[in-house]
């Protein structure tokens, strides 16, 4: 009844048919309307902005790359166009330069105009603090942040948690560096994407303005991206000097926060990207 009530507020339009889609975070579904055309829903019964969000970040987005239309958004659920997945033996080489062109929508601060979720986890924006320092800005809205949050969770002993925090040094060192922040898809996998012939379809995002290169870290953890995807990229917007530097301490940000999501697993992550940065 729940899932029905919100369809027809939203989209004054009856259900057919509904299929649940196992999403991880929401429940999901795609949904067959009366006038024909398909959507995707979200919904959630407590009520908050996760959601708002999500499709205000997507609304952002889509300025710029293809992402689903926007239908309808509440604090229980978010309406998006159903975009079908296709074939298309380009989607590496299109997946970048899209991304680069996404890249290439720049801020003069770092973070966001409101906080929003990497998975789960509340990711920490800096809203309305118009943070100039990059290394400011990871160093205690990302790295800092995920380490308080495995310890408060006991994924960490002292030692270990101690051993993190001495990262800051050397974190510091490495991103202090000059650049235009740029809008970033955030949570980039290879699940976060779909497949057209039209071009791919971001979803799911976790966006804020940062260093582009940070935008890559789960394409290294995870895979799924080959080199014409990395190349297509370059031939719009170069990686700049020092890129193999700071690659660990992006990662880093990711295995932290999948310490967090799912637990111990992920900490030999942890441990082989702190090694590299300490070097």
């Amino acid at each position: 009844m729940f899932l029905d009530d919100l369809i027809q507020e939203h989209t004054h339009q009856e259900i057919i048919t509904y299929q649940s889609i196992g999403t991880g975070l929401f429940d999901s579904y795609k949904v067959n309307l009366k006038n024909g055309s398909n959507v995707f829903i979200k919904i959630q019964v407590n009520s908050n902005n996760d959601l708002v969000h999500e499709a205000e970040e997507i609304r952002i987005l889509g300025e710029h790359v293809n992402t689903p239309k926007v239908i309808a958004s509440s604090k229980n659920c978010l309406i998006l166009e159903w975009v079908e997945q296709s074939y298309n033996p380009n989607i590496q080489k299109e997946l970048g330069k899209n991304l680069a062109k996404l890249h290439l929508i720049q801020s003069s601060y770092y973070g966001f105009h409101f906080d929003n979720k990497i998975g789960s986890t509340i990711q920490k924006n800096a809203p309305s603090k118009n943070i100039r320092s990059w290394a400011d800005f990871f160093w205690k809205y990302r790295i800092k942040f995920q380490i308080k949050l495995a310890k408060e969770k006991n994924l960490l002993n002292e030692l270990q948690y101690q051993q993190l925090l001495g990262l800051k040094d050397s974190v510091y060192k490495r991103l202090d560096i000059q650049f235009c922040p740029s809008l970033l898809h955030g949570d980039l996998w290879s699940g976060n994407y779909i497949s057209t012939y039209k071009g791919p379809f971001f979803i799911d995002t976790a966006s804020y303005f940062g260093h582009r290169e940070a935008d890559f870290s789960l394409t290294y953890i995870f895979g799924g991206f080959t080199k014409d995807f990395y190349l297509s990229y370059e031939e719009i917007y170069p990686f700049e000097m020092g890129f193999e530097d700071r690659k660990s301490i992006y990662m880093l940000y990711h295995y932290l926060n999948h310490l967090n999501l799912f637990g111990g697993i992920y900490f030999s992550g942890v441990e082989e990207c702190s090694k590299k940065i300490q070097v």
